[in-house]
Parts: structure tokens; C-alpha cells; sequence
């Protein structure tokens, strides 16, 4: 890929949209799982969301390379690290651990992002962007609660280590999206989709095969949204938001996630402490300085 250029309007529209896409999308979650368990859930999502890009892409007139093509290898380590291995290592760490440590241990993907991005993407990591980045983790930790840090280490050691193994997988996958092969974003967004169902098919069917759990209307609409919003268009978007702008500026996006689902929780009334206030004010300002560029003076 390119050169990232410098994000404009719309590049941070769409960062704000992606954000609203991924922080509701757990709210939908919690009403799937009444129908289906996990792995069928992971499973019947990501498929969905497959069929959906490949038939944008095929309407827009692109088409999959061949099997032979070696831009596969591409799709399926996209696929392994964007979605099947963190679905799978998320949930098996949150048997053991609460969402709140669960949450902390994920906004460690942006900092990952940035050093990953410095050695491997070709953008430079600033003085202003590693500050900005430490000052958004540390609003995430105080807006999702810092009580939570307390349950760090301990006998839940290796579901911790589960949780910050998914955050550098999804780190990884934002390098892997942006050094990917020259494909146009809807064609990237469908092989890696694609990918991701196959990975994630066996045990996805076999939980399928055994549900005994009641279908509701509920469960299975929030299913298609799922897959249609939060996965499908979402991955769309992802793609040519990596190419365009960069991956440090892709990384941002999951310090805005919680602030959305804060403000999800508030719509749902839920109660919301002054701790997440101030969190939110917090990561606002690691964003303007992580995004604060060296001026070059002009003229003589």
C-alpha cells in the first residue's frame, strides 16, 4: 500500500462511524447469545458477513482472485489474526475474568499498533503520538474503572494472558492490512471474511449441530445486524481507512469504542460513575496529542 496521507474530515467521520459500529455491537451481542452460544455465534457471524461483502464486491464489478492467487495467504492471515483467533481467545479469557479487566487488557492494542506500525509500516513513532497513545490507555483504564486493575496477576494469570494475546493479534492485523498486496478494499474485505468463517467452521458448526437454545426474534435480528453492520460494513470501511490514513490512526479507534459503549449504557439506563467522565475527557486528549504534527516553518 501507499503512503498513508494526512486524515482529513472524512477520514475521522468514518473513525467515529467504525467506532459507533463496534461500540454498540456488544450490546448486540448480549442479545444473540440468547439464541445461539459463542462459537456458533463467531461462526454464523462472520459467514454472513462473507456472503454479504463478496456479493457488494461482485455488484461493484470486482471479482476473487483464484485459489492460485497468492494474495490468499494474505486473506487467511487476516482472517486467523483479525477475527478467528481473537473470537476464540476473548471469550475463553472472560470465563475467568471480569469485562472491566477485560476491557483494560484490550486497550493495550493501540499502543501495540504504534510500535508494530514504527518497525514494520513505515510511520514513525513522535514523541507527541507515544504520549498521546499512553494518555489515551490511561483514560481507557479510568473510564472502564481502575478497580479492576487490582484483579491483575493472581490465579486468573493465564486468562489475562489470553486477553493482551487477542489485542496483539488485532494490533498484528492492522499491519498485515496495511502492508497487504494491492487489492481494492471490498475484495480484501470479503477474502479475509471468508477466511475467517472457514477458520472458525469447526467448532462454529458443531455448536450449531448441538443448540438447544430457544430461537428468539430478537437474538436472530441483532444476528443479521451483526453481521451486516458491525462485521460486514465494518470491515469495508476498516480496510480503505488503513490504506488511506494509516494504522496509528486506525489503532485510535479503540480508545473510542468504550466512550461509545458508555454512552450506550446511558441510553439503556445504565448508571454511569464520574470516573468514566473523566476517563472520557482524558482519552480525548491523548487522541489530539497523538494526532499533533510537527509544524515546519515556512519561508526563509
Amino acid at each position: 500500500m501507499s503512503a498513508p496521507q494526512l486524515p482529513g474530515w472524512r477520514d475521522w467521520a468514518l473513525l467515529l462511524f467504525l467506532a459507533a459500529l463496534w461500540g454498540t455491537a456488544f450490546l448486540f451481542i448480549r442479545l444473540t447469545l440468547d439464541s445461539l452460544p459463542p462459537a456458533a455465534l463467531s461462526f454464523s457471524r462472520l459467514t454472513l458477513a462473507a456472503v454479504c461483502v463478496t456479493v457488494y464486491a461482485y455488484w461493484r464489478g470486482h471479482r476473487l482472485p483464484p485459489l492460485s492467487d497468492p494474495r490468499w495467504k494474505s486473506f487467511a492471515l487476516l482472517g486467523f489474526f483479525g477475527n478467528a483467533l481473537p473470537f476464540f481467545l476473548i471469550p475463553l479469557g472472560q470465563t475467568q475474568i471480569p469485562s472491566a479487566l477485560a476491557g483494560i487488557l484490550l486497550a493495550v492494542m493501540p499502543l501495540s499498533t504504534v510500535a508494530l506500525a514504527h518497525f514494520f509500516a513505515g510511520e514513525k513513532m513522535s514523541g507527541w503520538k507515544l504520549t498521546g497513545f499512553l494518555i489515551g490507555f490511561a483514560g481507557a483504564i479510568i473510564l472502564i474503572g481502575p478497580a479492576a486493575l487490582a484483579g491483575i496477576g493472581g490465579p486468573t494469570f493465564l486468562a489475562q494472558l489470553a486477553i493482551l494475546a487477542a489485542a496483539l493479534s488485532y494490533a498484528i492485523n492492522v499491519i498485515l492490512t496495511r502492508r497487504a498486496p494491492p487489492t481494492h478494499p471490498a475484495i480484501l474485505a470479503a477474502g479475509a471474511l471468508i477466511c475467517s468463517s472457514i477458520w472458525g467452521a469447526p467448532f462454529g458448526l458443531w455448536q450449531l449441530a448441538v443448540n438447544d437454545q430457544p430461537a428468539t426474534y430478537y437474538g436472530w435480528a441483532s444476528l443479521v445486524w451483526l453481521a451486516v453492520g458491525p462485521t460486514a460494513l465494518a470491515t469495508v470501511l476498516y480496510v480503505g481507512l488503513i490504506a488511506r490514513a494509516g494504522a496509528g490512526f486506525m489503532a485510535l479507534v479503540n480508545y473510542l469504542v468504550p466512550i461509545v459503549a458508555l454512552f450506550t449504557g446511558l441510553a439503556i439506563g445504565e448508571a454511569i460513575s464520574w470516573n468514566a467522565y473523566l476517563g472520557l475527557v482524558i482519552i480525548l486528549i491523548g487522541i489530539a496529542l497523538a494526532r499533533r504534527t510537527r509544524r515546519t516553518p515556512c519561508g526563509p
